[in-house]
C-alpha cells in the first residue's frame, strides 16, 4: 500500500497528532482543518499542508485523503469518527471515543462493515514505564489480580491558564466530564494493565464545584468480568501538580507507580514486589524513563513525550497492513462503556450500573429495532 494521506480534525491538542504523523514512515499530513480560519491557514502554511478547511464536511469531501484524526472537543467526537467512517476515512480519535453508549457502538459498527481501521488513542499505553508492568501481569508473574488503582489528577486552573476564555472545557452547554474528559488515561490503562473487561460501575461526585461552577472530582469502583476490583478517581480540582497513577495488586505480586512524576524526558520510579524475593521487607525502587521511549531519543519529546508518534506509527501499520489497532473499536468500546456507565450511577448519586458488552448492547438495539417494523 502507498503513502497514507492523512488530515487532523482540531489543531489545539491535533498539533501533538500533526507532528506525530509527520515524524511516521509512510504517512503525510495532507490537509488540517479548524473552525478558527486564521490558525488552519498559519498551521498548514508552517508545516508546508496543501490544504486547509474550516469545516469537517468539506475536509471529509476531499478524495485525497485516507485517513482522519480527530481532535475536537470531547462532546463531538462520536459524531465527528462516525461522520469520518460513513465516508470511508479510517480514523484516530482522541479520548474519549464517544460520550454514549449508542455514539460507541455505532463506530464499532461502522469500521468493522466497512473494513476500516479505528483506533482511540490513549498514548499513555505507549508509556514506556508502564510496558513492563503490562508484560509481567499478562505472562502470570502477579499470579491472579484482584485489585487495581488509577488516578488522573490535572488542575484545571493549570490546563485553562493557556486557554482562551469561555474554552469549551469549562462552557455551560458541554463542560467537559471527569471519567469520560481525562478519565479515559485512566480507565483505559488500568483496564489494560489489569486485563479483562470492567463489567459493573458505581460512582460518586464531590459535592464542592470548581470557580467555572463544574463538578470536577469523581471517584469510581469497578468490578472485573473475573471478580477483581479497580478504583478510578478523577480530579481537576486538586491542588498538586499532574500525577497519572497506577498500581496492580495481584496473589504473586505488586506494582505501584510513584506519584511524584517529572517532566516527560525525566525519569521517573516504579515500585515491585514479588513473592518469589524471599527476605524482601519494603517495595522495590526500578527507575526507568517517564512518557518516553529511549529507542526514539532522537524525536522531540515535545507533548507527551514520544508517545504520540509510537500510537501514529500503530495506527499507520494497521492500515497498511490490514491489522487491528492494538486500541481498535472494541476495546475503545470495553473502556468508554465503562466510563459512561459509572457516570451515570455518579449522576444518580451512586449505585451499580451494569456496563455492557457491545455485543449485548448491539443486540439489544437489533432487538428494538425489528419490534417496531410492522
Amino acid at each position: 500500500m502507498g503513502e497514507i494521506r492523512a488530515g487532523v480534525v482540531g489543531l489545539g491538542q491535533g498539533g501533538s497528532h500533526l507532528r506525530a504523523l509527520q515524524l511516521t514512515e509512510g504517512a503525510r499530513v495532507v490537509a488540517v482543518c479548524d473552525l478558527d480560519r486564521a490558525l488552519a491557514e498559519r498551521v498548514a502554511r508552517e508545516h508546508g499542508i496543501p490544504r486547509h478547511y474550516t469545516a469537517l464536511d468539506d475536509l471529509l469531501s476531499d478524495d485525497g485523503l485516507d485517513a482522519v484524526v480527530i481532535a475536537t472537543p470531547d462532546h463531538l467526537h462520536g459524531q465527528h469518527a462516525i461522520r469520518a467512517l460513513e465516508a470511508g476515512k479510517h480514523v484516530l480519535s482522541e479520548i474519549p471515543m464517544a460520550t454514549s453508549l449508542e455514539e460507541c457502538a455505532r463506530i464499532v459498527e461502522l469500521a468493522e462493515r466497512a473494513g476500516l481501521k479505528y483506533q482511540m488513542g490513549n498514548q499513555v499505553r505507549y508509556a514506556f514505564c508502564l510496558r513492563d508492568v503490562r508484560r509481567l501481569v499478562s505472562g502470570g508473574a502477579f499470579g491472579e489480580v484482584f485489585y487495581g488503582e488509577g488516578e488522573y489528577l490535572h488542575n484545571m486552573g493549570e490546563v485553562l491558564a493557556r486557554r482562551s476564555p469561555g474554552h469549551w472545557r469549562v462552557a455551560p452547554s458541554n463542560p467537559q466530564t471527569t471519567l469520560l474528559g481525562g478519565g479515559p488515561h485512566a480507565i483505559d490503562t488500568l483496564r489494560w494493565l489489569m486485563g479483562g473487561r470492567f463489567v459493573e460501575a458505581q460512582a460518586y461526585h464531590a459535592a464542592q464545584r470548581s470557580e467555572w461552577h463544574t463538578l470536577h472530582t469523581t471517584s469510581a469502583l469497578f468490578r472485573t468480568d473475573s471478580g477483581a476490583v479497580a478504583k478510578v478517581t478523577v480530579s481537576y480540582g486538586m491542588v498538586r501538580p499532574y500525577c497519572l497513577y497506577f498500581s496492580v495488586y495481584g496473589t504473586r505480586g505488586s506494582f505501584e507507580r510513584t506519584r511524584d512524576q517529572g517532566e516527560a524526558t525525566e525519569d521517573t520510579v516504579n515500585y515491585l514486589y514479588h513473592d518469589a524475593l524471599s527476605g524482601a521487607s519494603r517495595m522495590i525502587p526500578v527507575t526507568l524513563p517517564n512518557w518516553r521511549n529511549p529507542s526514539l531519543d532522537a524525536v522531540s519529546a515535545r507533548g507527551h513525550g514520544t508517545m504520540e508518534v509510537e500510537q501514529a506509527c500503530d495506527f499507520v501499520r494497521a492500515i497498511r497492513e490490514d491489522a487491528e489497532p492494538p486500541l481498535g473499536p472494541r476495546e475503545a468500546f470495553d473502556s468508554i462503556a465503562a466510563g459512561v456507565c459509572a457516570l451515570r450511577s455518579a449522576e444518580r448519586g451512586g449505585g451499580p450500573v451494569r456496563v455492557p458488552s457491545y455485543e449485548e448492547l448491539s443486540g439489544a438495539v437489533a432487538s428494538e429495532e425489528g419490534g417496531r417494523r410492522p
